[in-house]
């Protein structure tokens, strides 16, 4: 999971500013890396800056930097090893072409295949390369093909052939000397959102991960990146978005539950909306199983962060199901998240994993000892989070410790830019979507998933999305059928 921006702007002034904060506003999608690409024509030269590390540190150096072009990501690692080689964005200067993606690409060794055949040989281990490595050669295989044919209609003609060629998911901006450009895989797994700002004499574009990026830089959000779209602005500000090859709506519905911003907005609504009908419905299946568990909670207690608002839904919905409101459910937060922690779901190892969830919490004993406690988080992945801090409310003597979730049972991995590579690391793959099993690994004493069915009826109510982890259900194939690069 990664954060995309790119930005343009139509008097020459420098872009290093908004898409700086851009990035900061998208951290959340991967604090482990940051780069930013930039054009500036006055001095005809370009700026290629990465680094380890949060993007608020990469980018406030760079205050000088001049370009009234260019792309920013931050990186999550989810393909590829780490290192400021695997950093985006990526440059082919033969084409004076940089660009920045979001996803992952599940086609890359037949890509890396053909490309070896003819002697050429990837630089990273990162699938952003090999998808610039193919726009790029199909651009040079149509530019070839008709020299006098304008650049955008060159690009659009190349992207259609990666949609159709290249597998997986891909949000991606790039830029050349003419303009910004993005398009989005044909399922549009990824989430892509464009934006205007005027100033004065001032237009500036800006095209984001996510919404948040756009509302809080002051830009108006315009729409949504189509899915199977491109869309390329000029430097006049001209824009042209065209559909190129469009297939079946797939975007991720774990990026409602997990990944993106509660203030921003997917699929029509807030992501404060989606957290709060999943526990609404998380309630009503407590009600429905297991009623003699809701009478008997004393405290609901949250997971910080992303599930604070289901878990608020949760206690007030419980509350108001309980004999009318007869029944009082107490919601607290006696479990504090260290604020400059990161997120332990995008540690790369088990063990940081592991060290990590015993450092980032810490629980107010006086406020659970001998109380009945209901814990909402926004899933269970790996269980390595959840482990911890059962074993925290245990140390500090909770009486009873329930556990639900806004999300249902991971049993599958994901291939579409999520970081759960082998079915190994699921602990509802490992007991074999054993609830029961999975509880007592965790030293519950009672464990509650979402159904799969009651997410798809009460929280994206019918909306078509992927769940491919928690179904087993994938909407891609691994390898195109044909070959990916153009004819030599």
């Amino acid at each position: 999971m990664c954060g995309i921006v790119g930005v343009i702007k139509n008097n020459g002034r420098s872009v290093v500013g908004d898409l700086g904060n851009g990035a900061h506003f998208l951290q959340h999608r991967g604090p482990a890396y940051a780069g930013l690409f930039l054009f500036d024509p006055v001095r005809r030269r370009y700026a290629l800056e990465r680094g380890e590390g949060l993007a608020d540190d990469i980018f406030k150096p760079l205050g000088d930097l001049h370009g009234d072009l260019g792309i920013a990501h931050t990186r999550y690692k989810t393909f590829g090893s780490g290192g400021t080689i695997n950093a985006q964005p990526f440059f082919d200067a033969f084409l004076g072409l940089s660009l920045a993606h979001n996803g992952h690409i599940t086609n890359v060794k037949q890509i890396d295949a053909e490309l070896g055949k003819r002697g050429q040989a990837l630089a990273a281990n990162c699938d952003a390369e090999p998808l610039l490595r193919v726009l790029a050669l199909w651009i040079e295989h149509y530019r070839k093909a008709d020299p006098l044919a304008p650049e955008k209609e060159i690009f659009f003609q190349a992207v259609a052939e990666i949609q159709k060629r290249v597998t997986g998911a891909y949000s991606a901006v790039a830029v050349t000397p003419s303009g910004l450009y993005a398009f989005r895989d044909p399922h549009g797994f990824r989430p892509m959102v464009r934006g205007s700002r005027v100033r004065g004499d001032e237009t500036t574009v800006m095209i984001a991960s996510e919404t948040l990026a756009l509302e809080q830089n002051g830009f108006t959000v315009d729409e949504e990146v189509p899915r199977g779209g491109a869309l390329f602005i000029g430097r006049d500000m001209e824009m042209d978005e065209r559909v190129l090859v469009e297939k079946d709506a797939r975007p991720c519905a774990f990026e409602l539950i997990y990944f993106a911003d509660v203030e921003s907005k997917m699929m029509g609504d807030p992501i404060r909306t989606f957290r709060w009908r999943a526990g609404r419905a998380l309630a009503l299946h407590l009600m429905e199983t297991a009623p003699e568990i809701a009478n008997e909670i004393d405290l609901v207690v949250p997971i910080p962060h992303s599930p604070i608002p289901g878990a608020e839904a949760f206690a007030q919905k419980l509350e108001k199901e309980l004999n009318g409101g007869a029944v009082q459910i107490q919601y607290a937060t006696p479990i504090s998240k260290y604020r400059y922690g990161g997120r332990i779901f995008m540690e790369e190892t088990q063990e940081a994993r592991d060290e990590a969830a015993m450092l980032d919490f810490r629980v107010d004993t006086i406020s659970v000892k001998d109380k009945n406690i209901f814990i909402v988080d926004d899933s269970i992945v790996r269980g390595t989070n959840a482990g911890r801090i059962v074993r925290a409310f245990r140390a500090a003597g909770a009486k009873s410790i329930w556990f639900g979730t806004l999300w249902p049972m991971v049993i599958d991995s994901c291939f579409q830019g999520i970081n759960t590579p082998t079915q190994s690391e699921l602990i509802g793959a490992r007991f074999a979507r054993d609830v029961d099993a999975v509880q007592t690994e965790l030293g519950l004493d009672r464990l509650f998933y979402l159904p799969i069915e009651v997410f798809q009826e009460l929280v994206i109510k019918g909306a078509p999305a992927c769940m491919a982890c928690t179904t087993g259900q994938r909407a891609v194939k691994f390898e195109h059928a044909g070959t990916v690069l153009p004819p030599v």
